[in-house]
């Protein structure tokens, strides 16, 4: 009796496309740190030759400043759907907690929005979300026009202060972390309103 036998086809490599190589890339980072990307990381992870990555995107720092940017668009809009439907200290409340929460959850992408933009254009033309929704809950607080950039600056530097500090693991084991936010974003939303014709 004969024994049929069967050779298994080989697997066919994914087609690669330029979304393909950054979302791997936003896939390591999330992994293994910002500063660990490397094309030789990348292309392993792929499958492929560090050469065939070139055929999609230009170098290593063109791919980590597009990590910056879709990171930062992302956050904004994170923050601009907590910020819908509300205005006031209600609204600052809570696009606090919506920018906590990404920064929770892509605590790696979020390490690589602290570093220098390396296209600073692209990278602020990206945050005009983020810039968007706080201006328009500051604005809502009837806050003059002339001070609501630099509050907004103040608010964002509180808030980013604490959240950096905490994805960096800096807290540790403090027990009543959550105590602590909400200082933090009692003290913004008050430094939002201190001038407001509201309060």
């Amino acid at each position: 009796m004969s024994v049929e036998t069967t050779t298994a086809a080989p697997e066919r490599r994914a087609r690669l496309d330029h979304e393909t190589v950054v979302v791997a890339a936003e896939g390591l980072v999330d992994r293994d740190g910002y500063d660990a990307l490397s094309m030789t990381l990348l292309a392993a992870e792929l499958d492929t030759r560090v050469s065939s990555l070139y055929n999609h995107v230009t170098n290593l720092e063109d791919l980590r400043s597009e990590i910056q940017v879709r990171a930062m668009a992302s956050m904004g809009r994170h923050v601009q759907r907590a910020a819908m439907g509300r205005s006031g200290a209600d609204g600052i409340e809570a696009l606090c907690h919506q920018l906590r929460d990404f920064a929770r959850t892509y605590p790696q992408r979020y390490a690589a929005l602290t570093r220098a933009p390396i296209d600073r254009d692209a990278f602020f033309e990206a945050a005009g979300g983020v810039i968007e929704a706080l201006g328009v809950m500051i604005r809502s607080t009837g806050l003059a026009e002339d001070d609501i950039l630099g509050t907004g600056m103040a608010v964002f530097s509180a808030l980013h202060g604490f959240v950096s500090l905490e994805v960096s693991g800096y807290f540790g084991g403090i027990d009543d972390l959550e105590h602590v936010f909400e200082q933090v974003v009692r003290g913004a939303v008050a430094a939002a309103m201190l001038d407001s014709p509201h309060t």
